[in-house]
């Protein structure tokens, strides 16, 4: 069993002092190795790019949610997060990101080994431009010891030849994030 990090951090800064090097495409919410305290180390940490970051920042405190699954395609599976924000209304979410992975790529699993032995979930927003204009910090309790369950599953049971982009291609095709999120 891996020991768990204990990974809350320690100190205040001002986020919007940190700009990403890596060029981030699109929206929604990727995974990144980041190291936001020395005495902590790397750890595995949510990036959130939105086109309206100020509105997200604006609301203080952030709940976040998630919801997760694998679609099986002809070309391979697709392992969805849908990340939600309350509240809902009219049966919808005031805000909602789909982060497609590719459980088949070694490095999934891996990034969600590692999310699963974290404490906390540090949930950082990034505007177009990949500046950083805040970050959340949520106890772990996001079940990424399930996901990587569902995903080690599906990763075992594929045993023909893959192609991601045709299997999200699928999926897009048939499911609708709301379809999900219900």
């Amino acid at each position: 069993m891996a020991m768990t990090l204990n990974n809350q951090l320690t100190t205040r800064r001002n986020w919007r002092e940190l700009v990403l090097l890596r060029s981030m495409r699109g929206f929604g919410v990727v995974f990144e190795e980041l190291t936001l305290e020395a005495q902590i180390g790397p750890e595995v940490v949510a990036l959130l790019i939105d086109r309206n970051p100020d509105e997200l920042r604006g609301k203080g405190s952030l709940s976040i949610n998630l919801n997760a699954g694998v679609f099986q395609t002809p070309f391979g599976p697709v392992l969805f997060l849908i990340w939600w924000i309350p509240p809902i209304v009219e049966g919808k979410p005031w805000a909602m990101y789909e982060q497609l992975t590719n459980p088949i790529h070694p490095l999934i699993c891996e990034i969600l080994r590692r999310l699963a032995t974290q404490t906390h979930l540090h949930l950082l927003l990034l505007n177009e431009a990949s500046h950083v204009q805040t970050a959340f910090e949520y106890p772990n309790t996001f079940a990424f010891e399930k996901i990587l369950a569902i995903a080690e599953q599906a990763k075992l049971a594929w045993t023909g030849p893959q192609d991601f982009q045709r299997a999200t291609k699928i999926y897009q095709s048939e499911y609708d994030p709301m379809d999900l999120f219900a």
